[in-house]
């Protein structure tokens, strides 16, 4: 089983779109996870978190799962 850590590693922003790069430790080691996700003002203008996308976020999607990548790649070189 995983073991999450409480602050991510990295965050990368486009747009209204995030992603956090997370280090975790499982049965074989370290390995990185991504989790992309879009704030929000809700009714009441409280902040929440979508994992929902529109056409207009997917550019930044791509951009940033792109960034996230060559960040986790270049950890893992020696």
């Amino acid at each position: 089983m995983a073991t999450p850590h409480s602050t991510p590693e990295t965050a990368f922003r486009s747009g209204n779109v995030n992603v956090a790069v997370w280090e975790n430790t499982g049965e074989t080691g370290p390995f990185f996870s991504i989790t992309f996700s879009r704030p929000y003002k809700d009714a009441q203008g409280n902040w929440k978190n979508s994992s929902s996308y529109g056409l207009n976020d997917l550019d930044s999607l791509s951009s940033l799962a792109e960034l996230a990548k060559d960040w986790v790649r270049r950890q893992s070189r020696p």
